[in-house]
């Protein structure tokens, strides 16, 4: 009888822009930037564009600056929840103070929820491969899920929803993601209508032992929503997000639902990742890494602190130490940021025996010497 072989998958934006040029963080920042310079309102308005004027100055001049704008339109409803708990340790009785300060709050909620709709809409709109570049995507999926006859569980640090569409493409009956199969919520969409959709899994439990590939979105999806009190957690369907009414129900609070994504910056993405569905995600990659002993990474920075703590956790509990084969695009990840985000210092040697860097990007991976030497 074979042996089972499991593998844990990590994907970056990497993968994204292989497939499609136009996900290029920076390029996705200055579309964003541009709807928000010709946007029209009120007060709200006002204020995101102050933010996004604020926060990138010059514009977008690299792929950091997502994060920095994405970060600038959280930072104030997060300093205004500290100023509530604040009064209301040292000021209880002070009504009004706190009222001021929830109205404030509203109001930068209001703002964040319209900077960061207009992230998200723009990340829909390009959540599409062409046939060419799907066909290449199917064939990776199709090596990683078929390399490998046990468990297949990614961690996908994308919102997008291309490698989604692409292991349905592929292997649908074997996939199981984040959205529940057999357990619905209503939440109101655009307008205010009611629709029935899918409910988030609420613990490992949760996802089905015969779906032997697992797609975990660690820092959430364009289709993963929730209410403000947090009390219900949504997949929306794709097909929902396609024509913009949601984006814009957002913006003109008709809708009861949020987007529930880790837009953060580097900073404060320790606090959100604590949260629900994230913290859920963590602990199933977690768990993948730990009962895989070949380790996927496409696409990846390195420059994501909760990831690579986790990566370093298991990393540095295991001997022998898991066979790693990082994919990127040319040269700008060097194996020191590598070994140095896995915590292999010098003292340790080199790292050739378990690291293996491929620098000609994802597309076509699949056919190169460093796949067939993974897979062995």
């Amino acid at each position: 009888m074979t042996a089972e072989r499991n593998v844990a998958v990590l994907v970056g934006n990497g993968l994204s822009i292989a497939f499609n040029p136009e996900l290029n963080l920076q390029r996705i920042t200055e579309e964003v930037l541009q709807r928000i310079e010709k946007s029209e309102g009120g007060d709200v308005v006002v204020a995101m564009k102050e933010i996004a004027e604020r926060a990138l100055p010059y514009g977008a001049t690299s792929a950091d600056d997502f994060e920095v704008l994405v970060g600038a339109f959280g930072a104030e409803s997060r300093t205004l929840d500290v100023l509530d708990t604040l009064a209301e340790l040292t000021k209880p009785s002070d009504k009004k103070l706190r009222k001021a300060i929830r109205r404030v709050s509203k109001f930068a909620e209001q703002v964040r929820d319209t900077g960061i709709s207009h992230v998200l809409e723009v990340i829909a709109e390009r959540s599409h491969a062409n046939v060419d570049d799907s066909q290449s995507l199917y064939g990776l999926v199709t090596a990683i899920t078929e390399s490998f006859n046990g468990r297949v569980v990614i961690g996908n640090l994308n919102y997008d929803t291309l490698l989604l569409a692409a292991l349905l493409t592929v292997c649908q009956r074997e996939v199981a993601d984040m959205g529940h199969g057999n357990r619905f919520v209503n939440v109101l969409v655009d307008d205010e209508v009611e629709r029935r959709v899918h409910a988030l899994r609420a613990s490992s439990a949760d996802f089905p032992s015969s779906k032997r590939v697992q797609l975990l979105h660690i820092h959430g999806s364009l289709t993963f929503w929730a209410t403000r009190d947090q009390t219900i957690h949504a997949k929306l369907p794709k097909e929902m997000l396609e024509d913009g009414e949601q984006w814009r129900a957002i913006r003109e609070e008709t809708t009861n639902v949020r987007p529930v994504v880790v837009l953060a910056n580097r900073r404060d993405k320790a606090d959100h990742v604590a949260q629900f569905p994230f913290n859920l995600a963590y602990e199933m990659f977690a768990s993948g890494l730990a009962e895989a002993d070949r380790w996927l990474i496409i696409g990846y920075s390195f420059k994501d602190d909760p990831v690579n703590n986790t990566l370093r956790s298991e990393f540095i509990e295991r001997d022998p130490k898991p066979r790693v084969l990082v994919v990127t695009y040319g040269e700008e990840l060097r194996r020191r940021d590598v070994e140095r985000a896995f915590g292999w210092g010098a003292e340790d040697g080199r790292s050739k025996a378990w690291l293996t860097i491929n620098r000609d990007g994802a597309s076509g991976a699949e056919e190169t010497a460093s796949w067939q030497a993974f897979i062995e």
